[in-house]
């Protein structure tokens, strides 16, 4: 009986144990789930607002379903297809949306953070949880499913998803997101995540490749090289916007050729928000050399733009500069595209000057490189078709804009973070060893001021002649007595270890240099020996106004009560 109830201890905890990774695993796949539930809902709801406050809408609320799930395949990078045109021939839609791509990506970040919270809550409060590969696995799973659905109902209809691109788009987004977030909760321990080839491979690596690679160098690196791809962002924004400036009555005209009813001018400028990160895209690729195209066989830079086809009547095209030659005015406004990069590249990858040149110049070009391939991602989904003939290539192309961007920050960024680099290590050791010296000067003239200023007055032997030196009156002064000392001869008696406040200092350091202005040194010790001349003069006077030296004595040797001084202190 006993044996049946210690083996069925062990039974119930195992099953307790499959029970409880079950459910985090089903967990993490409802996760993944509502995560893409929530990204479809959130454009459907969007796009039938637009539709419900379109006047003259030209179909029903399926149509408006339809063009939410492609504009959620395009958020991940997918492209559409039109399937009826005038020529009667499907025209692709490959242009990513950049804005759209922050939804999808901020829905899977947060799902798989709380899955690994959840995992991490369990492991701490019972020892069991499931592996994050495990878990991770779930959550992209349960994704996919979701994602397999819509690909089925948007496959239908005059706008439809293109197959191919949402096969691949829909699962590198999720893979790079949740990988992303793994590395950034799990820290080395997202490498468990990879295969185990991988991990090998990477062992193989020379150790100073593996070491840029990995620790706070990798840390400082990615800082860099984020804030040089913001400022590229940034600045190409500042370009598109001042070309939307100079052109304020073309961009009027496009609006009201393109949508002449006020429901209409939202529409369009609700679609011109989501695509300014694109070309702010375009901007920084205008501003680092490449350019970008508005049409098959057309280059848009600033030292010269092509003649280009017609256009639509968009917005944000509005600015685009004149064919011909680039000007000073054009050139200039972009020479601030790879300038911000470079200065922020730098002020991230210098550190504080503690670090070696050989690690901060490598620190700068892993920098560089990452840049590169920001820009170069963000460039290819930035750019695409929009349609057939001279609308198959618009925008900016990722092959081009990465590797220029990498050798611009590389060639200006690295002789500039090696010199920053120089300028705060300076500044670091002027910091040091100015606050050096200001510890160092209180105990400097304590010092000095009791070697000018000693306590006990040393013992003068009496005069051999007996005589006394003359009062104030000229009348002869008391007797000098041998057993106290006399503050006026003390005071005036220079002493030779003291050093003479007025007299030039020979010392080799810390003094007044030769033909120089007094040194911090010397002029501490004069204003403490000007100190003690003041106090020797005020006791001095003090004495000779009332004839009584320091023991209430007067010239006769006598106190106050006509007795000796030693008597009366006695009494």
């Amino acid at each position: 009986m006993s044996q049946l109830t210690e083996r069925g201890t062990p039974l119930s905890s195992h099953g307790r144990t499959a029970a409880q990774r079950s459910s985090a695993i089903a967990a993490a796949a409802v996760s993944g789930v509502t995560a893409a539930g929530l990204g479809l809902g959130a454009l459907a709801v969007a796009v039938l607002l637009l539709w419900v406050a379109s006047p003259y809408p030209d179909s029903g609320p399926s149509r408006a379903l339809h063009l939410a799930a492609g504009l959620w395949f395009m958020a991940h990078g997918g492209g559409l297809v039109r399937e009826t045109t005038l020529s009667g021939t499907p025209t692709p839609l490959a242009v990513t949306p950049l804005l759209l791509c922050v939804l999808p990506v901020w829905l899977l970040h947060r799902a798989a953070r709380d899955t690994l919270a959840t995992a991490a809550d369990q492991r701490r409060d019972d020892g069991t949880a499931v592996a994050p590969r495990t878990l991770l696995g779930a959550l992209f799973a349960g994704y996919l499913l979701v994602a397999a659905a819509a690909l089925v109902y948007a496959s239908t209809g005059r706008l439809t998803a293109a197959p191919l691109s949402a096969l691949l788009a829909v699962p590198g987004t999720a893979a790079a997101t949740l990988g992303a977030t793994a590395w950034r909760l799990l820290g080395r321990d997202a490498a468990t995540l990879l295969p185990a080839r991988v991990p090998r491979a990477f062992r193989a690596l020379p150790d100073a490749l593996r070491s840029a690679l990995t620790g706070p160098r990798l840390d400082t690196a990615l800082r860099a090289a984020g804030a040089a791809t913001l400022a590229l962002l940034a600045s190409g924004t500042a370009l598109v916007l001042l070309g939307l400036a100079l052109h304020p009555g073309r961009f009027a005209d496009d609006l009201g050729q393109l949508a002449p009813d006020w429901e209409g001018r939202c529409t369009v400028l609700l679609l011109c928000l989501a695509l300014l990160p694109n070309a702010a895209v375009w901007g920084a690729a205008y501003g680092l050399g490449p350019g970008f195209t508005v049409g098959a066989g057309t280059a848009v830079g600033p030292l010269a733009t092509s003649p280009r086809p017609p256009l639509p009547h968009f917005p944000l095209l509005s600015g685009l500069p004149a064919p011909g030659p680039g000007t000073w005015w054009q050139l200039a406004p972009a020479l601030v595209v790879p300038v911000s990069a470079v200065v922020l590249l730098a002020r991230y990858a210098a550190g504080d000057g503690h670090r070696s040149w050989g690690r901060t110049a490598g620190t700068a070009a892993v920098a560089a490189v990452l840049c590169g391939v920001a820009m170069g991602v963000l460039g290819g989904l930035a750019g695409g078709a929009l349609g057939e003939g001279a609308l198959a290539s618009f925008g900016p192309a990722g092959w081009l804009t990465g590797p220029v961007a990498a050798g611009w920050v590389a060639l200006a960024g690295v002789p500039g973070t090696l010199g920053l680099r120089a300028w705060r290590q300076v500044e670091r050791r002027a910091v040091e060893s100015h606050g050096s010296a200001l510890r160092a000067l209180p105990a400097l003239l304590f010092r000095r001021g009791r070697a000018s200023s000693p306590e006990s007055p040393p013992e003068l032997t009496p005069d051999p002649s007996g005589e006394s030196s003359p009062g104030p009156n000229g009348e002869p002064g008391p007797a000098p007595d041998p057993t106290t000392p006399d503050l006026t001869t003390a005071a005036s008696t220079p002493d030779p270890t003291t050093p003479d406040p007025t007299a030039p200092s020979e010392e080799p350091s810390g003094g007044e240099p030769s033909g120089g202005e007094p040194s911090r040194e010397s002029r501490g010790v004069r204003r403490a020996g000007r100190t003690a001349g003041r106090w020797t003069g005020r006791i001095r006077a003090r004495r000779d106004k009332s004839g009584r030296d320091k023991n209430g004595r007067d010239k006769n040797g006598q106190g106050k009560n006509g007795r000796g001084g030693d008597e009366e202190t006695a009494a």
